[in-house]
């Protein structure tokens, strides 16, 4: 009779086995954990990305809207556009408008001619600065009436960290090679130039990023007429001979002009998510 067979120890992991393990399985959770983080930063940025883009196109149609809507109805100071060049993409323009662009439906004075300043304002403390409108009516101000002290910075967007804004040069349109010629000043104060080309500087995603650009070009229908202001008197004389020539039909027949609706005087709506005025 055979004698039974002795079983055999059941044989364990070694320590060495063990970390051995443990080892692997940081590493492959280190390299998820980095995987999903960059899947994160990347949407994260993306968002951003999209958000800034939402508010730079918001604002840009607001500017384009607000300088088609120029008022002028000659050359005067009181009415010609101020650009303000401090370098840096830190510029700073001034105009006279009618409409709600830049300063919304509700303010008293959209209907009838109104002053607008534009201009970014660095943070200061709690204040995050950004993209800032000053509005006051053009007319029926008192003496002593000071836009700096008696009007309030309103802050649509803190996004913003940058203007440049540049003018068509009236002296010389183009260059040789045929491309637009633009300036950095605008010594004509006291009428508008023809077109601008304007520079929003978005606040980047992440800290040592370059700020995102938006630009436009934008031309100003009262141009001409603030640069000679002639043009107005002969369309004027024009559209009184017109009005008191008899129709054929007994009656008179008219060559007045009306203001056109468009986007120029239409104040586009802010994008989801775009934070409401912010009072200085």
């Amino acid at each position: 009779m055979n004698a039974p067979h002795a079983k055999r120890p059941r044989r364990g992991l070694t320590l060495v086995e063990l970390l051995l393990a443990l080892t692997l399985l940081g590493l492959l959770s280190v390299m998820l954990f980095g995987s999903f983080h960059a899947v994160v930063r990347s949407w994260e940025a993306g968002r951003a990305a999209i958000d800034n883009a939402g508010h730079a196109d918001y604002l840009m149609d607001q500017l384009v809207a607000a300088l088609r809507s120029a008022y002028c109805p000659g050359q005067g100071e009181d009415y010609g556009l101020i650009l303000t060049d401090d370098g840096d993409d830190n510029d700073a323009i001034e105009w006279c408008k009618v409409g709600p662009a830049l300063v919304g439906e509700d303010a008293e004075f959209a209907p009838v001619p109104h002053r607008v300043r534009v201009f970014v304002t660095p943070p200061d403390g709690d204040f995050p600065g950004g993209f800032t409108v000053r509005a006051w009516r053009q007319a029926l101000q008192l003496d002593d009436f000071d836009p700096e002290l008696d009007t309030v910075e309103l802050t649509l967007s803190p996004r913003v960290i940058g203007l440049n804004c540049r003018v068509l040069d009236p002296d010389q349109e183009r260059n040789a090679d045929d491309t637009l010629n633009w300036a950095d000043d605008w010594a004509k104060t006291n009428t508008l130039p023809a077109a601008l080309e304007l520079t929003l500087l978005m606040r980047p995603a992440e800290d040592g990023e370059d700020p995102t650009e938006t630009k436009r070009i934008v031309e100003i229908p009262l141009a001409e007429l603030s640069q000679n202001p002639t043009l107005g008197a002969s369309a004027n004389k024009t559209s009184t001979e017109g009005a008191s020539r008899p129709s054929a039909g007994g009656g008179f027949q008219g060559t007045g002009s009306a203001r056109p609706a468009g986007p120029q005087n239409a104040a586009p709506q802010p994008p989801a998510g775009l934070a409401p005025p912010t009072p200085r």
